[in-house]
């Protein structure tokens, strides 16, 4: 015989949930915070984003980067952020700049009106903020070699406020190696 009803004895039941006592959950969780905010803390010491709000950017194509302040171990074409010096009148002191390594210790370098070379090799052509800075471009001459602990260092783009106008940047400035991100 067939019945519709269902009794009492037929009835499925979830298994009771067994209550974590809070002790034993602290014991379980707290290491695996413990992880959790130690690389937090690690990654945000060693990583830093820029933004590149200019109208005009100094890195063709990108204006955020990641910097890699754990990471100063620069080459040439590289691209490095560093803190101004001696930048007046584009950049106060202190100011984050992002530029490419174009010189190492040891380099040759040459800035004249005309050109700008790095071991014979010509990186950049003029020196076109010259008359913005309301100076004779013979006054950026320049001939000598990138001194030990030091870095030469140029934008990507023609109109970039360079090493070409003010010279060396000192590791004392650098914070580390940029990555271009979008």
């Amino acid at each position: 015989m067939f019945s519709c009803h269902a009794n009492a004895s037929s009835q499925v039941t979830a298994p009771a949930r067994r209550r974590v006592p809070l002790r034993v959950f602290l014991i379980r969780a707290l290491p695996l915070l413990g992880l959790i905010l130690a690389i937090e803390y690690y990654v945000s010491q060693r990583f830093r984003l820029g933004i590149d709000a200019q109208k005009d950017t100094c890195l063709e194509g990108a204006r955020i980067v990641l910097i890699d302040t754990y990471d100063q171990d620069l080459w040439r074409g590289d691209l490095v952020a560093f803190r101004a010096e001696r930048m007046a009148p584009y950049f106060e002191d202190g100011r984050i700049v992002v530029k490419r390594v174009a010189g190492v210790s040891g380099d040759q370098v040459r800035v004249d009106e005309v050109r700008t070379t790095v071991n014979g090799i010509e990186i950049a052509r003029g020196l076109p903020l010259a008359d913005k800075l309301k100076k004779d471009p013979t006054e950026f001459r320049y001939e000598g070699t990138v001194p030990p602990g030091a870095y030469w260092v140029m934008g990507t783009t023609p109109k970039s406020f360079d090493s070409r106008y003010w010279g060396h940047v000192y590791e004392r400035q650098i914070i580390g190696r940029v990555y271009a991100l979008f």
